[in-house]
């Protein structure tokens, strides 16, 4: 492509409007529009890289026999109330809209409901099983936040895969298959070396799930790597050895009552009891789908709640706001606690309590704290204590004793075993060998595409620009050319190249050459060949510049075009 023809051109200026790093550089060098927050549209230039990474990805999932589709983007409102997900309280990213005769309709941000549907009028026996298909395809997801650029956007290219089985053996064998095909898309993408497997959190997919997070700063998740075996976990997920309580094991002291309407919050607490966060608790009430639970952890500590929503068995949960905190509790918001807690109240005590002595806790009376209570003596030790804390800098792992290392990630890959469940939901049942009616088993497979090209600008973006892996670039190749006759012979090294189907950019615009190589870093293509009529004049040699590296190279024609068709 010749760059004098090349629709959009690069900007020297920065969007004002954007703060991610991928989206400011993606758009000065023309690779996306940005039509509206988290809204992009692809250049050209994007289009091709998005293609690569999408081909990479198709001729893995191709290698474990799966077979490309694409499913609609409108979706019934009924199909997605089978399972439940139509509603806000489970699903709050939705897209809704209304046809002109008044059917409810939403836009697509997943499609386990939609094959499920398309698979119950093609699947009849175990004889018609396995089944393994992906698509490439926009997704739309009503997202709250959307500031990270390309990395999460409101609208994205998603490669999601689905296959149902007549086994669980069957299930969980093609699932290994597919974290593997995963690992090598990955590995081929560039990317692989700092990208995880990591345990994970279903959302509202399933209870659990695995992820590949790929270590980024610019990442929105934390993943806790276990040292010794190399196992990771998201921070939602991560399973805590809360450290010692420091004053376990002292004498008790007399019960005392803080009446205060204003001191409210754990550091406001703590400092006006002159107490350590450790000897303090954090009561948090929620509204769920069983009811009002109060979940409580030790005061350095955050609640967790894809742990609480686990260990309560609800298929949702919030916030409980003042007047449900006031109806539940009798008192206002700030003073919810595990002193004289109703017994209508489901509690949920992290184990980061059971040796606390002497800690403060909300009295469920306005305006009231407990101070010095303990167990059995002031509140009633509960039968069981759970683990529902949110993982931080310095936990322990408890498997190995170890402590954790914590790493800021991207994720660019989820995938889930739903086991049954689906197949429950929507009845996509099927006849066994015996003749016997059984449910399927279905596993689901998903990479964000467009979001591995904005966590590949994050990791390998220089302050020159970006910077493409080989197998991702638009082109491998930059040629620029300086002067007339370095303009003939780049003219001809384009042609040779095209000749031999390789593709490449070719600088041919009249500017100065200053311009064209502030611009060949900006674009990030790996590998610049600088043709000027210095270098005729000279030494018949010509540059060849890694963009990776900045080391240059002095080649001769022959050795330039032998060079290219090795890559």
């Amino acid at each position: 492509m010749r760059m004098s023809q090349l629709f959009t051109k690069t900007s020297k200026t920065t969007p004002s409007d954007e703060v991610a790093k991928n989206a400011q550089l993606l758009i000065r060098a023309g690779y996306i529009h940005k039509m509206m927050a988290g809204v992009y549209s692809y250049t050209p230039l994007g289009l091709r890289v998005l293609e690569n990474i999408k081909q990479i990805v198709r001729e893995e999932m191709d290698a474990v026999d799966s077979q490309e589709l694409i499913m609609s983007t409108l979706q019934n409102r009924d199909l997605w109330q089978e399972t439940g997900r139509w509603s806000d309280d489970v699903v709050d990213v939705w897209f809704k809209s209304k046809l002109q005769d008044g059917t409810d309709v939403g836009f697509g941000w997943t499609h386990e409901e939609p094959i499920i549907a398309l698979l119950r009028s093609h699947i009849k026996s175990y004889k018609d099983m396995p089944v393994k298909v992906y698509q490439f395809q926009n997704k739309l997801r009503n997202e709250l936040r959307a500031k990270s650029g390309v990395m999460r956007g409101r609208e994205f290219i998603m490669k999601d895969m689905y296959s149902v089985h007549a086994t669980k053996q069957d299930l969980d064998k093609y699932y290994e298959e597919v974290i593997e095909a995963y690992k090598r898309c990955y590995d081929r993408l560039g990317i692989g070396d700092e990208t995880y497997v990591t345990f994970a959190s279903g959302g509202a997919f399933t209870k659990f799930s695995h992820e590949f997070q790929t270590i980024c700063e610019a990442g929105e998740d934390d993943i806790f790597i276990v040292p010794s075996t190399n196992v990771a976990y998201n921070a939602e997920i991560a399973p805590v050895r809360s450290t010692p309580n420091p004053d376990a094991g002292a004498e008790m002291k007399p019960l005392g009552i803080l009446d205060d309407e204003n001191i409210i919050g754990a550091e406001a607490l703590t400092k006006a009891l002159d107490i350590p966060r450790t000897a303090s608790t954090k009561s948090m009430l929620y509204d769920s789908s069983d009811g009002m639970l109060l979940a409580v952890v030790r005061s350095d500590y955050e609640i967790n709640e894809d742990k609480l929503k686990a260990v309560a068995d609800v298929s949702w949960l919030r916030l409980a706001d003042g007047e449900q905190i006031e109806a539940a509790t009798g008192a206002k918001l700030g003073f919810a606690g595990l002193y004289n807690l109703p017994e209508n109240v489901r509690l949920f005590v992290d184990d980061s309590c059971e040796d606390m002595v002497n800690f403060e806790t909300g009295a469920n009376k306005t305006g009231q704290h407990a101070y010095n209570a303990n167990w059995d003596r002031d509140v009633p030790r509960p039968s069981e204590f759970v683990e529902i804390k949110l993982a931080k800098e310095g936990d322990i792992s408890p498997e190995t004793g170890e402590v954790y290392q914590k790493r800021r990630t991207a994720e660019v890959g989820n995938i889930f075993n739903f086991g049954t469940q689906k197949s429950e939901e929507m009845n996509l049942v099927f006849t066994d060998e015996n003749g016997q009616r059984q449910y399927a088993w279905m596993g689901s497979y998903g990479i964000g595409i467009t979001r591995v090209m904005g966590v590949i600008v994050e990791k390998f973006a220089d302050d020159k620009g970006l910077l493409w892996p080989e197998n991702v670039a638009p082109y491998r190749f930059h040629l620029v050319a300086i002067g007339e006759r370095g303009s003939e012979l780049a003219n001809k090294l384009y042609s040779d190249l095209a000749d031999k189907g390789i593709g490449s950019l070719y600088d041919d615009r009249a500017e100065r050459p200053g311009v064209k190589f502030a611009d060949a870093d900006l674009l990030g293509l790996p590998w610049r060949i600088t043709i000027s009529d210095r270098a005729i004049d000279n030494d018949g040699l010509f540059e060849l510049t890694e963009r990776k590296t900045g080391e240059t190279r002095k080649l001769t024609y022959q050795q330039l075009l032998d060079f290219c068709l090795s890559r």
